[in-house]
């Protein structure tokens, strides 16, 4: 992919790129000038460009800053270092979910490769995205909240602010039960975007929100959004919309009435387990307004939930849960044979399972000890 000049420069890493090349160059409050963007955009590929802006949240700058140079594959590839190895630490913290003793060595590592070399992360890497940082914060919050660390989980979830639709929707129900998680993400988050205001100044944190209003008032024209995961993305993929502002208006209710749901599902529980967790991050990915394939690395979560579950009420042996990581990066990566028109479907599929199974748990009946581990 680096070696060809189209495929690097139309990775998603170009805004990332751009944000180190202009805080370098022309300071933090500049990141978001389109006509700064547009200049490194047409130095990349050498002719010129129809510039859009690039939305990455300003926090992500001094890392930017800190990592690329005027070589732009050589900037990947240290971007692509730093993502494996948040990636590694990723997977450390989910595998800290699980009981050990219950694993044999051999399962541990299928275990933690299958995650680590899960499908949608690599996608994420490939297009020098930051969803990295995503699953670091979703890590966090549930390793936080089954650990009872509640500030821990709620500055993990401030975390996840790379992408605000799904954070909120994360945090919202908090405010009903587990406050401290709540509040923990409130001061995570406070504390970002004060540094974001510091970077940014007046005329920057300007330009940052224009540029929102621009990404939300188009990109529902975009031939992007027809590859969402979301249910804005079904129906973009099979409808054609003369008038978008309609559907768009009911996306954004389809999400507030998902928080709504979870925060009375959350008000009326007595005990957060791995059901309600994983089932709230299949929704958020689902019900989020905007989201692409890679944000299915949010996956991870389910999964995780999934296996501890299953691992802790001894409901199926550890050689098949084990596999689970790998088993669905499999079926995600059919979905790109032939034409990929099984994609998305084998995407619902695998969340519909998924979300099946974690209920399904309360109504499968153990297994014997000496069989489970």
């Amino acid at each position: 992919m680096l070696g060809n000049l189209y495929e690097r420069t139309g990775s998603d890493f170009v805004g990332f790129y751009s944000f180190g090349r202009i805080a370098q160059e022309k300071g933090y409050p500049s990141i978001y000038k389109i006509e700064e963007q547009q200049k490194i955009e047409e130095e990349l590929v050498g002719h010129p460009v129809t510039p859009i802006f690039y939305t990455h949240l300003p926090f992500i700058a001094p890392l930017a800053r800190l990592l690329v140079t005027e070589d732009y594959i050589e900037s990947f590839k240290r971007w692509a270092v730093v993502l494996l190895l948040l990636n590694a630490i990723n997977i450390v913290i989910l595998a800290n979910l699980l009981d050990f003793s219950r694993l044999s060595k051999e399962n541990t590592a299928i275990l933690c490769l299958g995650a680590y070399l899960f499908d949608p992360t690599f996608s994420g890497f490939m297009n020098g995205q930051d969803t990295a940082i995503l699953l670091t914060g979703a890590s966090l919050w549930t390793y936080g909240l089954f650990s009872k660390k509640y500030m821990l989980a709620g500055f993990g979830l401030s975390l996840t602010t790379v992408r605000p639709q799904i954070a909120l929707f994360l945090a919202i129900p908090f405010l009903f039960h587990h406050r401290k998680i709540f509040w923990g993400f409130t001061l995570g988050g406070l504390a970002l975007a004060l540094f974001s205001v510091w970077l940014l100044k007046a005329d920057g944190v300007f330009r940052f929100v224009e540029s929102i209003r621009y990404i939300e008032g188009t990109v529902w024209r975009e031939s992007h959004a027809l590859d969402m995961p979301t249910v804005s993305g079904i129906i973009r993929r099979n409808f054609t919309l003369s008038n978008y502002e309609p559907v768009q208006r009911s996306v954004w209710v389809l999400y507030i009435l998902g928080i709504a749901g979870f925060s009375f599902l959350w008000a009326k529980t007595t005990e957060i387990d791995e059901r309600h967790i994983g089932g709230m991050s299949l929704a958020a990915i689902f019900f989020a307004p905007y989201a692409h394939y890679h944000d299915l690395i949010l996956l991870l979560i389910p999964i995780f939930c999934l296996i501890r579950l299953y691992q802790n009420r001894g409901l199926v042996h550890q050689n098949y849960l084990s596999l689970i990581p790998l088993a669905v990066s499999w079926l995600l990566t059919l979905g790109f044979a032939g034409s990929g028109r099984l994609k998305f479907l084998i995407v619902y599929a695998v969340m519909a399972l998924l979300a099946y199974l974690l209920v399904r748990a309360e109504k499968i009946p153990p297994l014997q000890n000496e069989l489970a581990t």
